[in-house]
């Protein structure tokens, strides 16, 4: 089944079982198709088991992040509220909590001393954007297929 094939997918880190989850749905919301083994083999082949996972740092999800959206790391975890620095600043939250352990204070700490429910509210936009904005699902998956492979 589908939810057999993403427990194998996934390691022993539930925040990977979500993150898996979560791009299987916005896809299939993106698509409007049903999910299927097929489509979850195709949004998760980045996923493959890794012998030896290495764990990323918040400072090179946030290097990433930046990069990918045109912007400076400083303007990432600075307090400008400019589109763009917000988008890239609630992607980079968003992976912190999909690729590494650290709580939501303590990326709140990572992206300027942000308070934990900024960093929910980030997670959550992040959410509803990948289901309804390819461009957005596109550049996550990306993101994140990009660190996972470094």
């Amino acid at each position: 089944s589908v939810l057999e094939f993403i427990a194998g997918q996934v390691s022993d880190n539930i925040r990977e079982l979500e993150g898996a989850l979560t791009r299987i749905t916005a896809y299939a919301a993106l698509h409007a198709e049903t999910i299927t083994l097929d489509m979850a083999k195709d949004v998760l082949q980045d996923l493959a088991p890794r012998s030896q996972p290495r764990m990323l740092t918040a400072e090179e999800i946030i290097h990433e992040t930046a990069s990918a959206c045109n912007v400076t790391p400083a303007e990432v975890i600075g307090s400008s509220r400019r589109r763009d620095y917000v988008r890239a600043r609630q992607i980079a939250m968003y992976l912190s909590r999909d690729l590494t352990d650290l709580s939501l204070p303590k990326i709140g700490a990572k992206f300027g001393g942000r308070d934990h429910t900024t960093v929910m509210h980030a997670l959550d936009k992040v959410k509803k954007l990948m289901g309804s904005d390819k461009e957005v699902f596109d550049q996550v998956t990306a993101l994140s297929q990009k660190l996972r492979e470094t």
